[in-house]
């Protein structure tokens, strides 16, 4: 070992300090004089006795009495979001597209494009999936952009809304309401006496649309389209009916498969089904497209049949 010389010791001290910045010594000197933490240097103190108040145990508190909304729903939205988007709508921050339908005391939420041609082609009707809000539907959204300027207006109509986690039969119990919406919106529509009117429904809510359609003498309703998923049939109705499904969905292939067998077995003269080949059930990156084709089938429709142009 070697033995301790002070002046070599001494001397090693007066260089290290000779490295050290001014600045950087005056701060450690203040740190160690007034006792300050510097962050740099900071180190977690070592944890204190605990008094005798917090050594004893905490006394239990009874558990708070149980929100019955929070327990049923706990991640969902406020119970009641269609107010604050019509309160938003009155405060102008939605897309310049939302309307409002019916009186203040039942206010309904919708969009609308009217027909940028004179005279205008049609009007479709948009009946959104359970729970969809209308802001949020890609399909709405290019139907919207691009039907008008091709003479057609567009109105989405907003059917009810539930919290979050409201079930598919809570959804149902809202039929009624659900139905009389779609009606007002209908009528909206039907004011500018368009040559031709079609509703087109989404997932469950096709149901809705046809029997809003029924046969088309009441409600003036030419057509209704199909935009699943949907697990319906085409049933008896005499209304054209146009249905667009995804391939990707092996379970919507089939339910569509079994549709068009039975509209061959029921030989329904109006029936047409279309596969987007590569779209998903949500039908990403063909909102474009359907919305074009909605369109041509429904231009089409609007040509009169061979037999009434002959007056047969």
């Amino acid at each position: 070992m070697h033995p301790y010389r002070p002046a070599a010791a001494a001397a090693r001290h007066a260089a290290i300090l000779a490295m050290i910045k001014p600045v950087t010594l005056r701060r450690l000197l203040t740190c160690c004089i007034l006792g300050w933490s510097w962050p740099a240097l900071a180190v977690d103190p070592a944890p204190a006795a605990p008094t005798a108040a917090a050594a004893s145990p905490p006394t239990a508190t009874p558990p708070a009495a149980a929100d019955p909304t929070a327990a049923t729903f706990p991640n969902a939205a406020p119970a009641a979001p269609e107010p604050l988007l019509l309160a938003r709508l009155a405060a102008a921050t939605l897309a310049t597209d939302f309307i409002k339908l019916g009186d203040d005391a039942a206010p309904i939420l919708a969009r609308y494009a009217k027909a940028g041609r004179d005279p205008a082609k049609g009007a479709a009707l948009f009946l959104p999936a359970p729970g969809q809000f209308i802001g949020d539907d890609a399909v709405i959204a290019a139907a919207l952009r691009l039907l008008p300027a091709a003479g057609w207006s567009v109105l989405a109509v907003q059917l009810p809304l539930l919290p979050a986690a409201a079930t598919t039969a809570e959804y149902a119990a809202q039929h009624d309401q659900a139905l009389a919406r779609a009606g007002a919106a209908l009528a909206h529509l039907g004011r500018d006496a368009p040559p031709i009117l079609i509703v087109i429904g989404r997932a469950d809510n096709v149901e809705l649309a046809r029997e809003l359609a029924g046969d088309g003498t009441r409600s003036g309703v030419r057509a209704v389209a199909a935009l699943g998923p949907w697990a319906g049939k085409v049933g008896d109705s005499p209304l054209p009916l146009f249905d667009l499904s995804a391939d990707r969905d092996g379970s919507l292939l089939a339910r569509a498969d079994a549709r068009r067998q039975e509209a061959r077995s029921r030989k329904h003269p109006a029936y047409k089904q279309f596969i987007l080949v590569g779209a998903d059930r949500h039908y990403r990156g063909f909102e474009d497209e359907i919305a074009r084709r909605i369109q041509g089938w429904a231009e089409h429709l609007a040509k009169p049949p061979a037999h009434a142009a002959h007056g047969s």
